[in-house]
């Protein structure tokens, strides 16, 4: 009898949907003018600054992938726009279903594959490069 009760109480927790569920995304949102402002100071030092904070806006303007500039400059931007609220989007779905830690912990691997996938493709292009 006291583990019915224990399931339904988790399950009726995991199916509702509360404010704090969607923090993640408010948070991604809010924070993306500053990070935009902390991408112009970074950008001031170098290729590798900016790789830590926008590694996808890297890997699509890499030369290697040979994306054309009509096409690579606008979803540059985009990127650099949508990168934190698709994580908080990404984070508010996981934490219904997984939880909290799981869900930043997804978001903080995704974001090193980024920057893995970046550095590599900026050594690939030129191997003498200092990150």
């Amino acid at each position: 009898m006291t583990t019915t009760a224990g399931w339904e109480r988790g399950k009726r927790r995991k199916s509702g949907s509360s404010w704090a569920s969607w923090l993640p995304l408010v948070l991604g949102i809010l924070l993306t003018p500053f990070a935009l402002r902390a991408a112009s100071i970074l950008a001031l030092s170098g290729v590798g600054g900016l790789m830590l904070l926008y590694p996808f806006v890297q890997i699509v303007q890499n030369p290697t992938l040979h994306f054309p500039g009509a096409f690579a400059d606008p979803l540059a931007q985009w990127i650099m726009y949508l990168q934190f609220p698709i994580y908080g989007l990404l984070m508010t779905r996981t934490i219904k279903s997984k939880g909290f830690w799981i869900a930043l912990n997804m978001v903080v691997l995704i974001h090193a594959v980024g920057i893995g996938v970046a550095y590599l493709l900026a050594r690939y292009q030129n191997p003498y490069l200092r990150l």
